[in-house]
């Protein structure tokens, strides 16, 4: 009963309840009053009570869902409020952080203006110009040779070079090369002119230093890098690519000396050249990468052509191929050609051509402790003589020479070079002829104390046709070699 009464429609029961106890608390003497008097039927007032109760109870039921329903549209309108004050909340919040993040850019852009306006001005530069300055290395080369024919033995300075190295700009750089250098002891060729009836001032000084120091340009030359088609140009004066080893420094050689066939040809110097070169990386090709070479220089080298008396330009072609045959091992090849002229009026030339290989292996991971390489060079000379007739030389060398350990190599070299006509006058005109040679067998053993220092023995013995001013048919020499370097320029090799 007492959940009923507590029910939704609390207020009908109770009235109904109230009109059911009506008869239990009014009067007997009013009901008797009331049966005196013509009334109503009593069975029609309460039920028109009901029904207006009823009615009045359907009115606060409207009421009430009607407030319910304001209630609920006013709820929704509220969270709708909420939810845009929110949003609007977000967004102005989103709107301030933006701002704020523009501002601070502004602000830091600003400053780096600012920094870069005081860079430009303010700051100096007195403390990086050291860095124009030039790589500078010293390097030297000295030796004690010995010989058992009237050559003097004794200390000689080979060579001392000062390098220079500096990049000019992003696409050229410069080096230069000072070198002072001391023949090697051997028979005076003023007497050797004597014996041979040669006038004194012809190819005066040539083979004569009396001990005498020479200082002179080796090379000074810039080069353009990384120019368009993989080619790089070359200008001022600077060791000629004929070949591989001409193109070394005598300090970098593997070997104490130049091999005849280079001494003959191009003279003690080697082929030197001042004028213009282009190098051309062509890529693959019949090898595993292929370069050409084009230099143009002044002809004055004065034993293959004309010297200072030169009327034409020398031109010197060379092509190079590299073949990789697998991890350990590759294959060099290079062919050469040059030619110039020998006389003053240009009409009279001298062709030098051949190949050179090296064949190189070096394992992986283990090239500083072990390698062997096997390298050569044929050279063959046409010297024009003015006629229809020229004079034809061949010479070559052969190394092998192989690292067994960290500073340990031995090597081993043969040599067998005949004399190109144009050095005919050095020695006896009368009695040059074509097939003068002369072979050589040259042991050696390089100790490498560090990467700046290098000891090296070597024995040598020639065999000649001719008596020549290095010495007589049969001879021995020995050499006790040290080499050093001091600066970035080690004992390079191209």
């Amino acid at each position: 009963m007492l959940e009923i009464l507590a029910g939704p429609h609390r207020r009908f029961w109770i009235v109904v309840v109230a009109v059911l106890a009506l008869p239990l608390v009014v009067p007997p003497s009013f009901a008797q009053a009331e049966g005196a008097q013509e009334v109503e039927p009593a069975s029609t007032e309460p039920r028109n009570e009901i029904d207006r109760l009823e009615e009045r109870l359907r009115l606060l039921e409207e009421t009430y869902q009607r407030q319910i329903r304001e209630l609920q549209e006013e709820l929704a309108e509220l969270r709708e409020q909420v939810s845009e004050s929110q949003e609007d909340r977000q967004q102005e919040d989103l709107e301030a952080l933006l701002a704020e993040a523009e501002e601070l850019t502004a602000e830091e852009k600003l400053k780096e203006e600012v920094a870069e306006d005081q860079r430009d001005t303010f700051v100096g530069r007195e403390r990086t110009q050291q860095a124009l300055n030039p790589e500078i290395s010293f390097i030297g080369d000295f030796s004690y040779d010995w010989s058992e024919s009237d050559i003097k033995d004794g200390f000689v300075m080979r060579g001392v070079e000062i390098g220079l190295q500096a990049p000019l700009d992003p696409y050229t750089r410069f080096k230069g090369y000072l070198a002072g250098h001391q023949e090697p002891y051997e028979l005076a060729f003023r007497d050797h002119q004597e014996e041979v009836g040669l006038e004194e001032d012809e190819h005066e000084g040539e083979h004569e230093h009396d001990g005498e120091i020479g200082v002179n340009v080796e090379e000074a030359y810039m080069e353009w890098v990384a120019l368009p088609l993989h080619t790089r140009l070359q200008v001022g004066k600077f060791r000629q690519q004929y070949g591989t080893l001409n193109r070394w420094h005598r300090h970098a050689l593997p070997s104490v000396d130049t091999p005849f066939a280079l001494q003959h040809v191009f003279g003690h110097e080697g082929l030197v050249g001042l004028g213009i070169g282009l190098d051309w990386q062509l890529g693959k090709l019949w090898a595993t990468n292929n370069g050409l070479t084009l230099q143009i220089t002044n002809a004055d080298n004065s034993v293959a052509f004309a010297g200072a008396e030169w009327n034409d330009p020398a031109f010197l072609l060379r092509h190079t191929g590299f073949f990789d045959l697998g991890p350990n091992f590759y294959f060099d090849l290079g062919l050469n050609w040059t030619r110039g002229p020998h006389t003053t009026t240009g009409t009279e030339k001298t062709d030098i051509y051949g190949f050179d290989f090296a064949y190189v292996w070096e394992p992986t991971n283990r090239a500083r402790y072990r390698s062997l390489e096997f390298r050569g060079e044929y050279i063959h000379t046409n010297y024009d003589t003015g006629d229809t007739a020229s004079i034809a030389s061949d010479s070559y060398y052969a190394y092998l020479f192989g690292r067994f350990s960290r500073r340990w190599i031995v090597g081993l070299r043969y040599d067998d070079a005949e004399l190109p006509g144009f050095r005919a006058p050095i020695y006896d005109p009368e009695e040059f002829r074509e097939g003068l040679r002369d072979t050589g067998w040259t042991p050696f053993l390089t100790y490498w104390q560090s990467e700046f220092v290098r000891l090296r023995l070597q024995y040598q013995r020639i065999d000649r046709d001719f008596i020549s001013p290095k010495g007589p048919e049969k001879d021995n020499r020995l050499w006790l070699q040290v080499t050093f370097s001091a600066g970035p320029h080690k004992h390079e090799s191209y």
